[in-house]
C-alpha cells in the first residue's frame, strides 16, 4: 500500500509538470501570435504630422481656407516666413493666403527644385509631407539650400581638402 501511494504521488507530480510545460508552451506560442494579430490593424493607420496639408492642395494667393495658418507655421519653422516684423504679426494666425505666403512658397519650391508657381500644387504638398529634420533651411536670412543657380560653383568657402590616405594599399 505504501508503494502504490508513492506511485500516485509521483504520477501527480508528472501530470503537474506536464500541465506547467503545456501552459508555458501555449504562453510562448500563442501570446506573440495574438499580439501580432492586433498590432497589424494599428500599423495600417500611419498618420503624418503634416496631414493637414492634404486639404490645402490647390490653394493660391487670395484664398481664405481653414488650415492655412498651419502652413504659415510650417514655413516659418523652416525659415521661409518671418512673422517677427510688426506688420506680419497680425497675419501669422489667420487663414489668408497672402503675398508673403506666396513668396515663401515660391522660395520653398525653388529650393526643392519644384515648379515655382506660388500655389500649393500636388508635388509641393507631397514634398512637404515627407519626413525631415527640424533644422531650418533659411537661418537669419541665409538660404542653406542649393538654389536653381546655374552659375553655382562647388567652392564651399576657403577650405581645400586633400586626401592623404588610402583605404586599401595602392588605391586612393
Amino acid at each position: 500500500m505504501v508503494v502504490s501511494a508513492e506511485l500516485e504521488v509521483g504520477m501527480g507530480d508528472a501530470e503537474d509538470m506536464a500541465s506547467k510545460a503545456f501552459s508555458l508552451f501555449l504562453f510562448t506560442v500563442l501570446l506573440p501570435l495574438l499580439s501580432h494579430g492586433t498590432s497589424r490593424d494599428t500599423n495600417n493607420k500611419k498618420s503624418s504630422p503634416f496631414d493637414f496639408l492634404k486639404h490645402l492642395e490647390g490653394c493660391h494667393k487670395g484664398d481664405n481656407v481653414s488650415g492655412i495658418k498651419f502652413l504659415k507655421s510650417y514655413l516659418e519653422q523652416f525659415g521661409y516666413l518671418n512673422h517677427s516684423h510688426s506688420v506680419m504679426q497680425n497675419h501669422a494666425n489667420d487663414d489668408d493666403f497672402d503675398e508673403p505666403l506666396e513668396s515663401a512658397l515660391k522660395t520653398y519650391q525653388l529650393n526643392f527644385h519644384l515648379n515655382t508657381t506660388g500655389t500649393l500644387d500636388a508635388k509641393t504638398v507631397s514634398n512637404m509631407m515627407m519626413p525631415r529634420c527640424g533644422v531650418a533651411d533659411i537661418i537669419n536670412g541665409t538660404n542653406w539650400m542649393r538654389t536653381d543657380n546655374k552659375n553655382h560653383d562647388n567652392n564651399h568657402g576657403s577650405f581645400h581638402t586633400i586626401s592623404h590616405y588610402a583605404f586599401f594599399p595602392r588605391n586612393p
